[in-house]
C-alpha cells in the first residue's frame, strides 16, 4: 500500500493541515475579532493601550493565517523570511518619521 505524499515526511510535498486544525485556527481568529470588538467598545479604556492591543491583535491574527492558511509553517527558513520581512518595513518607517518630525522642531 503507497502511502499520500502528505503523509510521507521525506517527500518535499507540501503538508497541509488536518481540518480540525483548521478549524481550531479559525475559532481562534474568531476569538481574537471578538476581542477586538470588545477593546473597541469597552468605555473607559485609553487610546494608547487600545491602539497597542488592537496592533497586537492584528499582527497575531496576520501570522496565524500565514502560517496555517498559506502553509507557511511548513516552508523553508528564507521563504518564511521573505514573507515575514515586511513587517519590519513599518516599524522602520515610523522611526524615520519620528526622527524626521524631531528634527523639524529642533530647527
Amino acid at each position: 500500500m503507497e502511502s499520500s505524499p502528505a503523509a510521507d515526511p521525506s517527500t518535499s510535498a507540501p503538508v497541509h493541515a488536518s481540518l480540525r486544525e483548521s478549524l481550531l485556527v479559525f475559532v481562534v481568529l474568531g476569538i481574537l475579532v471578538l476581542f477586538e470588538l470588545g477593546i473597541v467598545k469597552m468605555p473607559g479604556i485609553a487610546r494608547v493601550p487600545a491602539m497597542v492591543a488592537l496592533v497586537a491583535l492584528a499582527v497575531s491574527k496576520a501570522l496565524l493565517i500565514g502560517f496555517f492558511f498559506m502553509h507557511l509553517r511548513s516552508e523553508t527558513r528564507a521563504l518564511k523570511l521573505t514573507v515575514l520581512a515586511p513587517f519590519l518595513f513599518p516599524a522602520v518607517y515610523a522611526l524615520v518619521l519620528v526622527g524626521d518630525a524631531a528634527w523639524r522642531m529642533l530647527r
